[in-house]
């Protein structure tokens, strides 16, 4: 009877061998995670915060870099761990602060006595305000390993389609709580097309990536409609992103 036993006991404990290695090998297959950068597509929300200017030869005004709020839609796409393509649409403002000479004695004296388009005040109260819609359509790169664990270099190079909502000339008046704006889109062009480049890094955040990009945006034509200056829309400044 005993050996009857360990006849039987033997089958079932090697019988059972193969059900054994396949559940070990479950448990370190979930044991190991996957990356969070081998996922080919990702889709999120993005806010940037930019300082835009006009930059370019005999310009109209003088002007000084004025921050510039913006939000969009991205999708990336990698075929490849290291490359890959990028699309947006989002709203951006754009434009610029305007310098004014000042001939009222100071800019502490009376700076409230500029008046708009015969303005004689020079501290820095005149803001040019593009709302625009963007579509931006760049090239990506991307480190193919963790620089540090968790995160991957990254940047990316294309072009951005720029449409001006509308353009306003705001002039702004602490002192009363009132400004004054004026609509000016017939002094400015419609559309646009700049180029556009970025370089952050993208950081593992679970089932997320977290994305941090310093970014230029130039434009290429020139935006006055009238008159001789030749500028160009210029934004800086950091765009921060989750994609899922």
């Amino acid at each position: 009877m005993k050996t009857i036993k360990y006849i039987i006991y033997s089958i079932l404990f090697f019988g059972s061998l193969p059900g054994i290695a396949q559940t070990i090998e479950e448990i370190i297959a979930q044991a190991e995670e996957k990356s969070v950068f081998e996922k080919k597509v990702r889709v999120g929300l993005s806010w940037n915060q930019y300082w835009g200017t006009i930059k370019g030869t005999n310009l109209p005004k003088e002007y000084f870099a004025k921050p510039c709020v913006g939000a969009s839609l991205r999708a990336e796409y990698y075929p490849l761990s290291f490359i890959g393509v990028g699309v947006g649409l989002g709203v951006q403002q754009r434009g610029a602060g305007i310098i004014n000479e000042d001939k009222t004695g100071g800019t502490f004296t009376h700076p409230w006595f500029g008046t708009q388009d015969n303005t004689e005040d020079s501290t820095y109260r005149e803001r040019l305000r593009m709302n625009t819609i963007e579509v931006p359509v760049t090239l990506l790169l991307r480190t193919p390993k963790d620089v540090v664990k968790g995160m991957r270099l990254t940047a990316a190079a294309g072009i951005v389609w720029i449409k001006n909502d509308y353009v306003k000339d705001f002039w702004h008046k602490p002192e009363d709580g009132f400004h004054s704006i004026v609509n000016v889109d017939n002094d400015y062009i419609k559309q646009d097309l700049g180029y556009q480049a970025s370089l952050g890094a993208d950081i593992d955040a679970g089932q997320s990536v977290f994305q941090v990009h310093f970014v230029y945006t130039k434009g290429t034509k020139k935006i006055y409609k009238t008159g001789s200056g030749d500028g160009r829309v210029e934004t800086y400044g950091f765009r921060v992103a989750w994609l899922y």
